[in-house]
């Protein structure tokens, strides 16, 4: 299957051999079919944890490295509490469905385990919730960094009962939640700062003047003062990430209706899809949602939902951080999106996510 690459629209025409040659090229999208599904409209609030300690391990001890895959979440509670409301609220809580993704995934995949269970292998997982449940147990949330491993975070939770537990649970929720899906996310762009390509990062810096946690393994292919791109592509998936900025008059600038309707402008000019007037749109059957964000006292919209092709049928899920730039008089856009048919996405978003997230402006 050939995969849709972003074209120069000077050179649309120009045979595909050619245009990887000379490498000025907008991306073509690949074809293949594509109906969404549903757009889900819920999504996670961020609050602040002040209860964050590090344990590390003795002075000059190695710790190991965790283990578990990206995204899993290991549960260690008793088998009642599991099984009853305290179980219930908290897979609801781990699984709930991502926002923006043609087909339903959850937030994380989730593994249960007793206490007595929990020892040896089990103790360096990557993301660990430790619940116990005692007489006598005052309830309280703490969480803790490398204990057993790195990087490593464990929510520790303890209450008198199983129904105290339950309270706790469903009074922390959204603290827990907003916890566990960040530390992921930072582990991720940690693990990109490490590898970065530094001649992409130079073009970002020379066109956009922005910093991008983009690691090895992605390719160039597109890079000016207006418009940047850059691809991992296979025969299954393309995983893009485009940064494009514009001058505006002000934060005002940054409505979503003005932020959907310049995208649409960029992809048409730049994503351009297999068939004769066929090119990248944000989908009108199921309008993207937006969450207002301050990020390192730098405001920004993030939007997240699903892009399709006009006169194709092709489309996939995206994410957006659009960022108003005082000092410049723009608005910068990082946008990720995927087309991977037939796959679940997930992770190749989340990859994407942390690229996104890692944006900084110089």
């Amino acid at each position: 299957m050939s995969l849709l690459k972003i074209q120069n629209p000077r050179k649309a025409k120009m045979a595909r051999n050619k245009v990887l040659q000379n490498k000025k090229a907008c991306r073509h999208l690949p074809t293949g079919f594509f109906v969404p599904l549903y757009f889900l409209a819920v999504m996670l609030g961020f609050s602040s944890c002040d209860s964050v300690g590090s344990t590390g391990g003795a002075a000059g001890h190695i710790m190991p490295n965790v283990n578990g895959t990206a995204g899993e979440v290991l549960v260690v509670m008793d088998d009642y509490s599991w099984e009853h409301e305290a179980g219930e609220i908290i897979q609801d809580i781990l699984k709930e469905e991502i926002v923006g993704l043609p087909q339903s995934e959850p937030l994380f995949d989730v593994i249960q385990i007793t206490p007595g269970s929990f020892q040896n292998a089990f103790q360096f997982h990557r993301s660990i919730v430790l619940t116990t449940v005692g007489s006598g147990k005052e309830a309280k949330i703490s969480f803790r960094e490398n204990v057993w491993a790195k990087p490593q975070i464990v929510v520790q939770m303890q209450a008198s009962s199983a129904e105290a537990l339950r309270d706790l649970i469903r009074e922390q929720e959204s603290r827990l939640q907003a916890f566990l899906v960040q530390y992921d996310r930072k582990r991720q762009i940690e693990n990109y700062q490490k590898t970065k390509d530094e001649g992409i990062q130079n073009l970002m810096t020379k066109h956009h003047q922005i910093k991008l946690a983009i690691p090895r393994g992605y390719n160039l292919d597109f890079s000016k003062d207006e418009y940047s791109s850059v691809s991992i592509e296979s025969s299954e998936l393309s995983q893009v990430i485009q940064v494009y900025d514009y001058p505006v008059a002000g934060p005002e600038d940054l409505s979503t209706e003005k932020l959907i309707e310049k995208r649409n402008e960029m992809t048409q000019k730049y994503v351009i899809g297999p068939r004769e007037g066929s090119y990248m749109r944000i989908s009108g059957l199921f309008p993207p949602v937006a969450y207002d964000l301050v990020i390192d006292g730098l405001q920004v919209v993030e939007l997240r939902g699903l892009w399709e092709l006009e006169n194709g049928y092709m489309g996939g899920p995206f994410i957006s951080h659009a960022m108003y730039d005082a000092a410049r008089g723009r608005i910068v856009v990082v946008d990720g999106y995927i087309y991977y048919p037939n796959q679940k996405k997930r992770v190749k978003l989340k990859q994407l996510e942390a690229i996104v997230y890692s944006t900084e402006l110089i």
